[in-house]
């Protein structure tokens, strides 16, 4: 049996790199048509392109450091679902290095329904084309009163055979557009010396407001464009960015609400959207400056049911200072500013981490801010046992004076109370505490990892500035779920949720839940309802550079 070493300044001989398909060993009979289904739609990830992930190569010093974060840049990609860096003895002084990867499912497809089993929507796709690294998506929705929606996406992980990322997408959708075209090089490792990105995009859409009755809704056009890059200074693992970007946005609201009925848009009389918000159209320069000092530990079963990840320990703080230009047309003058903190502990059976986002901008004209937005995540996770993990997590998120329709619901998919997804209640800002206990049960073979759930949410709703606001008092949901990871190391978690309201509000109801999300690879990700109102020439933060 060969006994692993350590990096300790040895000559690397050679790379053995092993990608593995996501059904690795036997599967029971019972799903073995399925697997070999999957298996036959999946091809396995080239070689070259786990190569071009590593950060040393044949001839290189080998550095424990540059081994370990290797492996972790491999476990961050989308389509891998484990990634294994072992060093051997090659008999001559040096060493040779053995790279093990293991897929995730690539094939993309989702349907649903409505009334008498008629198609009502369908996507289908694949996360990694041919092995290359590639996803690609197209996806059709029924209109039903309105225009069919259609949307088409793709992510080259490996633009020009480097470590860029190229994305593109575009959507029409029932009444409005949608397209965006962004390429950069993230900062993946702190052994980088540089990232920067390209991205532009504009769209047409609606926004509806939550209330008792009909929801009125009003027109927002968007066009934004950015620009930039960032430097490392400072050793890996304490370091400091700094760099710069030009930003463009222009965001032209409609001065009348509407109503988006069965029969066609009417007019809105209630007359709260009349003129509310105002057409702006800002140049900006930007200077960018952070600061980390983090290290990554690798625990299982945390955000996925038994898979492992790499959790931050440490702190980072990342920021933006941008300048109004009166140049292209651009008419505000202000100021913008938007910061991005994280810290993280953990022992061998917890984590504890915090993550704090927040933008504004001063109005030099009117002197005021405006455009303020904020949220966060605190979470604290315990493993009493492998098969137990316990989350007590608080999250919450606001606007003041926004500068784009906006308006927080406590019945938001991802962001409210589980229970709430037909109550009209909205408000300026939400505030939700979750308890949930998840238990891996079953393991079919090399097929799936099965789980249960049982959890509490209780959140509040404030009213503030947002139209159609109101104040709530404290609001109670309860329910179980049942969990799969397929196969069972995978990081994506589906999950059939049903939750019920504890509390007496309008909409109550029973509510079921059918999702298939990764949260293992980023700790706090907004909500649509918040992140639809950031500034779209923004990146969320100067280190992961989305």
């Amino acid at each position: 049996m060969r006994t692993p070493l350590r990096c300790t300044g040895q000559r690397i001989s050679d790379i053995v790199i092993t990608t593995e398909d996501p059904f690795v060993g036997d599967i029971t009979r019972r799903w073995r048509w399925l697997g070999r289904t999957l298996q036959d739609l999946h091809v396995t990830t080239k070689d070259d392109i786990v190569r071009r992930f590593l950060l040393f190569g044949v001839g290189d010093t080998c550095m424990e450091l540059r081994r370990a974060e290797s492996e972790r840049v491999l476990r961050g990609q989308p389509f891998l679902a484990d990634a294994t860096i072992t060093t051997y003895d090659d008999g001559a002084g040096g060493v040779w290095v053995d790279v093990v990867t293991t897929d995730e499912i690539s094939l993309i497809l989702t349907a649903g329904t409505k009334g008498a089993g008629r198609p009502s929507k369908l996507r289908v796709g694949d996360a990694n084309f041919m092995g290359e690294a590639l996803s690609a998506s197209v996806e059709w929705r029924e209109g039903y009163f309105y225009r069919d929606s259609y949307a088409a996406r793709v992510t080259d992980y490996q633009f020009l055979g480097r470590r860029y990322q190229l994305s593109a997408g575009v959507s029409r959708d029932r009444l409005g557009v949608d397209w965006n075209v962004e390429a950069r090089q993230p900062f993946f490792t702190d052994l980088q010396r540089a990232a920067w990105r390209l991205n532009a995009g504009a769209s047409r859409d609606y926004v509806t407001f939550t209330r008792t009755g009909d929801h009125p809704s009003l027109r927002v056009e968007r066009d934004f464009m950015d620009i930039g890059g960032i430097v490392r200074v400072g050793v890996p693992g304490r370091l400091s960015l700094f760099g710069a970007s030009v930003s463009q946005e222009r965001e032209i609201p409609d001065s009348l609400g509407v109503i988006i009925s069965d029969t066609g848009v009417l007019e809105d009389t209630s007359g709260v959207l009349t003129s509310r918000y105002r057409s702006h159209r800002t140049a900006r320069i930007n200077a960018l400056w952070g600061v980390r000092n983090v290290q990554f530990k690798r625990m299982v079963g945390i955000d996925a049911l038994t898979a492992p990840q790499d959790v931050r320990i440490g702190f980072q703080l990342g920021t933006l200072f941008g300048r109004g230009l009166s140049v292209i047309g651009a008419k505000d003058d202000d100021i913008f500013v938007s910061m991005d903190m994280y810290m993280g502990a953990a022992t061998e059976h917890s984590f504890l981490a915090l993550q704090v986002q927040g933008e504004g901008r001063e109005n030099y004209d009117e002197h005021h801010w405006d455009g303020v937005l904020a949220s966060g995540r605190v979470a604290w996770y315990v493993k009493p046992s492998v098969r137990n993990t316990v989350e007590l997590s608080g999250e919450w998120g606001g606007g003041w004076r926004q500068r784009v329709p906006f308006q927080l619901s406590l019945g938001d998919v991802t962001g409210g109370v589980r229970g709430y997804g037909s109550s009209a209640i909205g408000g300026g800002q939400r505030g939700v505490v979750r308890l949930e206990e998840r238990v891996s049960v079953r393991r079919v073979r090399n097929f799936a990892q099965w789980g249960l759930a049982a959890f509490v949410d209780a959140g509040q709703m404030w009213a503030g500035d947002a139209p159609f606001g109101v104040d709530t008092d404290v609001k109670y949901g309860a329910g179980i779920g049942l969990l799969a990871a397929v196969p069972p190391r995978s990081r994506r978690l589906w999950r059939v949720d049903v939750a019920f309201p504890l509390s007496p509000t309008d909409g109550k109801r029973w509510e079921l839940r059918v999702t298939n999300t990764d949260r293992s690879r980023v700790f706090w990700r907004e909500p649509n309802d918040l992140r639809r109102s950031r500034a779209r020439s923004v990146p969320t933060s100067v280190f992961s550079w989305p």
